[in-house]
């Protein structure tokens, strides 16, 4: 009894004399048949397999959790398992386990539930993709609620602005939308010239901002233009602003009011044609108070000011940016990634992120060069992100009790921990709903 439904499975199937017990239950599927020699870890790294069908044997057996390991997502059926080994195969890793001679009524139906699966899956995945180009605002993904209240702020402002301030804390990503900013502005075809006044020496601020002549002191053996000059008509982004030096604000004071500055040791007067955009970490409010910032400077900068929020406060986002850095990952360095395993999905969510989003990249980068595997796994994470989330306990698994039962009693277990949720129960267990609610037909699970 062949499947007949519209997903056609991508399936693995390994050299053991199966071909006549499977005659004409495949034929709706795409089947690559693993030749002698060849290492099927390798191609299963490589392939993108839906699932994989072998013939029992011991060394099979050992073999099914090196596969399930490779590929969480893959699913793998056992033929000719006897009901005394069932459990200990499907501990190890296997979906099902059929004996023989094969019943191919529950072989086709046990089919039909990974495909119904894997086609949730592949929507899912689209729908991702479809997620992060919607919720894509000029580079910066983001769906929650407060991130697109601030992308309404800066396609109002775009067309306006020539001074806004970008708040919030380290690497939550507030370069990226001053960029964002820069891109949809009218200022976007001309230059972006980023500063970093927290890391410049005191006494080489004025001559990196405004510019020098030559000679103007030692080591200035030539012209010099600074970033309001290289900047252009376009945007100069000055970054951690707060850490700007008391002595140097009154000369951005004036540049900001008025537009002209000096390049240090020039005589002339040049006029500053750009838009700025300042950035903080710091309460700037606070440091007037505390006399470490200027309060003329503090109320030039500020009649615009949006607040980028962190990541502990929109972990609705975690899914889509983990995918968006993935695939620029993968772009960028040509190792195919595909997706995040559900422990890492969890082990993300339950981290607080102190680092923000650059903590984010870092870590998925990290993951992702460790793999050996299509897919990120919770141990491919650094340890200060698994450790610190909550420890998930595994499927409860009696050694007594045929394997129905078995299956019956991690149903109940699933069911009571989602409280009843048959569509979150689904998920926990990896099957579809339609699945889920054969099965608890099946076991009269009511």
């Amino acid at each position: 009894m062949p499947l007949t439904g519209p997903y056609s499975l991508k399936i693995m199937l390994l050299p053991q004399g199966l071909e006549e017990e499977l005659s004409g239950l495949l034929d709706n599927h795409n089947v690559d048949a693993v030749k002698e020699g060849e290492n099927a870890l390798i191609k299963l790294i490589e392939g993108g397999y839906d699932l994989v069908i072998a013939k029992s044997g011991r060394e099979m057996v050992q073999y099914v959790q090196y596969m399930a390991a490779v590929d969480p997502r893959v699913e793998i059926f056992l033929i000719g398992v006897s009901e005394s080994e069932a459990l200990d195969t499907i501990k190890r890793g296997a979906s099902a386990c059929f004996g023989l001679p094969l019943d191919k009524e529950r072989f086709a139906l046990s089919l039909e539930e990974v495909a119904a699966q894997a086609a949730i899956r592949n929507e899912t995945d689209e729908i991702e993709k479809i997620l992060v180009e919607k919720y894509t605002f000029a580079g910066v993904v983001a769906k929650n609620p407060q991130m697109l209240d601030a992308f309404r702020f800066l396609r109002k402002i775009a067309p306006y602005f020539k001074t806004v301030t970008i708040t919030g804390e380290t690497g939550t990503g507030k370069e990226a939308m001053a960029r964002a900013l820069h891109a949809i502005s009218p200022a976007a075809k001309e230059p972006f010239v980023a500063c970093n006044c927290g890391g410049m020496v005191e006494t080489l601020i004025e001559s990196e901002l405004f510019g020098h002549v030559k000679g103007a002191f030692t080591g200035a053996d030539a012209d010099k233009k600074g970033m309001f000059e290289a900047a252009g008509s376009g945007v100069l982004f000055l970054d951690e602003i707060g850490d700007m030096p008391l002595s140097f604000q009154p000369h951005l004071l004036r540049v900001l009011q008025n537009g002209e500055f000096r390049k240090v040791g020039g005589p002339k007067t040049l006029k500053a044609s750009c838009r700025v955009i300042a950035a903080t970490n710091r309460d700037l409010a606070n440091e007037v108070r505390e006399g470490r910032f200027r309060e003329d400077l503090f109320y030039r900068l500020t009649p615009l000011t949006m607040n980028v929020p962190p990541l502990r406060e929109r972990k609705d986002d975690i899914q889509l940016l983990s995918r968006h850095i993935l695939e620029r990952f993968s772009s960028k360095t040509g190792k195919r990634v595909d997706g995040i395993s559900r422990p890492a999905q969890k082990a993300l969510l339950s981290y607080d992120w102190p680092g923000n989003v650059r903590e984010l990249e870092n870590a998925i980068e990290y993951a992702a060069i460790l793999a050996s595997e299509p897919y990120l796994k919770a141990e491919h994470l650094p340890a200060t992100v698994t450790a610190s989330g909550p420890s998930v306990p595994a499927p409860e698994v009696h050694s007594s009790g045929t394997l129905e039962e078995v299956v019956k009693r991690h149903i109940l277990s699933t069911l009571a921990a989602s409280a009843g949720n048959r569509s979150e129960a689904a998920r926990v267990l990896g099957i579809s709903r339609r699945a889920l609610l054969r099965k608890l037909e099946k076991y009269s699970i009511s």
